[in-house]
């Protein structure tokens, strides 16, 4: 899947609600840190840069150029919990920048996994950015796939899940 079918996929799909302007840089989580430790972005200044053809982190934040999907913090609390299982999986956030063509170009993918020292030792995250070609662009095409996943399963467990609990 190209990086625009990916970013126009999640605009045309279950969730464009959840896409929210990036104010603030690295993106801040609301979880309790008691709890779960510091879970503030691993995404660098750096990285996302890269990505922005020329403009500055500062710039693209400031003109509401960059946008964010984010699934972390409603999905890592369950993490350690599905991870004790067989199946395996990452809270996620996604950094993406609004292109002048009025496209989405997706930038930066953070997948975050427990500590298995314990939650309260925050997320072992690692960030992935755009490749195309050899293993790094396979690891790029199965971080974008997590996204994918994550973004239905919130759909799922917000949208019909949670309506059903309140019922």
């Amino acid at each position: 899947m190209s990086d625009e079918e990916f970013a126009r996929e999640m605009i045309a799909g279950l969730n464009p609600h959840v896409i929210k302007i990036l104010k603030k840089f690295p993106p801040q989580s609301k979880l309790d840190k008691q709890k779960y430790g510091d879970n503030t972005s691993t995404i660098t200044k750096q990285q996302v840069e890269a990505s922005l053809g020329g403009v500055s982190l500062d710039e693209a934040i400031s003109n509401n150029k960059l946008f964010i999907l984010d699934h972390h913090d409603p999905l890592f609390p369950c993490l350690s919990k599905i991870n004790q299982t067989n199946t395996k999986a990452y809270a996620t956030r996604t950094i993406l920048f609004l292109q002048k063509d009025g496209t989405l170009k997706p930038v930066a993918i953070e997948l975050s996994k427990p500590n298995p020292q314990g939650d309260c030792y925050g997320p072992i995250s690692t960030v992935y950015t755009p490749t195309k070609e050899g293993v790094e662009g396979s690891i790029w095409q199965l971080a974008k796939a997590y996204v994918v996943v994550n973004d239905s399963c919130y759909h799922q467990l917000v949208s019909h899940w949670y309506v059903y609990i309140l019922n």
